[in-house]
């Protein structure tokens, strides 16, 4: 039986009590219907269910979660993926469809994609060379974008890239076209607020700029070019390779890099750089270095 979302109200009421989706629940708004199926998915800050609308359209909802936080708290990270979301719109960036609040818990219904980068990488005899310049091109595009609005991600990680299969309605025969895209914006910052001592990263994935600024440079947008050639090291490896602190200062990820006989090898080495000023500069310039063929010549 399908129920209608209270209205979001400002403040933070007494006695609100988050309660997940149920398996077969429907939930409307705005006279738009959804259909909650399995859990599929959680974060520090969000499950995920499996989801679809009365127009065939294969969702998730992205339910935020409490983790000991007030209602107010869980209130403000919602808004301010949603925030990023709705600004952040671009064909490699999931697609937010809808946001609401239902039963004091709030919603994010979103594409649903087929698969992570972290399934790719894992596959066996994986051909990582094959696959790089197709990753490449939607996950520097969608950096770009994110870099051009303002906003830095500061999380890219295997988990959050996701493989979108798009099927062909008209022609359900005919084989689906793949297309990358970023997800998760949820810890997505505008560069001037970014703030070194709020910043939540797994440990292997910290730039040399976060663990010794007065060495390597101010954190700001290049976090993410970094990011995006740890992704490609991951890719070329067939393995997220996990650094610790020491190794990271010492440069041990652009020596591996370095270290691989890869026609991509120095780009991705030039990524990782320890000083920021000596990074690549920009995901333009990243997809530039990557594949000078695919950049259209005058004749």
């Amino acid at each position: 039986m399908s129920t209608n979302p209270q209205p979001i109200l400002p403040g933070s009421p007494p006695q609100r009590r988050f309660r997940p989706p149920s398996l077969g629940q429907s939930i409307s708004h705005d006279g738009q219907t959804y259909f909650i199926g399995q859990q599929i998915g959680q974060g520090a800050f969000g499950a995920v269910y499996d989801c679809f609308d009365e127009w065939g359209n294969e969702l998730v909802a992205k339910v935020m979660l409490p983790k000991n936080r007030s209602y107010s708290e869980v209130r403000d990270q919602w808004n301010g993926e949603l925030t990023s979301l709705v600004v952040l719109r671009h064909p490699n960036i999931t697609y937010v469809y809808d946001a609401f609040e239902f039963q004091d818990t709030f919603y994010l219904i979103i594409e649903k994609c087929s698969s992570t980068l972290a399934g790719l990488i894992s596959m066996p005899n994986l051909h990582g060379e094959l696959w790089l310049q197709s990753v490449a091109g939607g996950l520097l595009q969608a950096i770009h974008f994110i870099h051009s609005a303002g906003y830095v991600h500061k999380d890219l990680h295997a988990g959050n890239v996701f493989l979108l299969w798009q099927k062909d309605r008209m022609m359900p025969d005919r084989e689906p076209v793949l297309s990358f895209k970023v997800g998760d914006l949820g810890i997505s910052r505008i560069e001037s607020d970014l703030n070194i001592f709020n910043t939540v990263l797994a440990q292997w994935m910290l730039p040399p700029e976060f663990l010794d600024p007065v060495r390597f440079g101010t954190l700001g947008c290049q976090v993410d070019i970094y990011h995006a050639g740890l992704l490609f090291l991951s890719l070329l490896l067939g393995r997220t390779p996990e650094f610790t602190r020491d190794e990271i200062l010492a440069g041990k990820p652009r020596q591996t890099a370095e270290g691989l006989s890869s026609p991509f090898s120095s780009a991705i080495a030039k990524a990782l750089r320890r000083t920021v000023d000596q990074r690549t500069s920009t995901a333009l310039d990243f997809w530039r270095e990557i594949c000078p063929a695919a950049i259209p010549r005058p004749s």
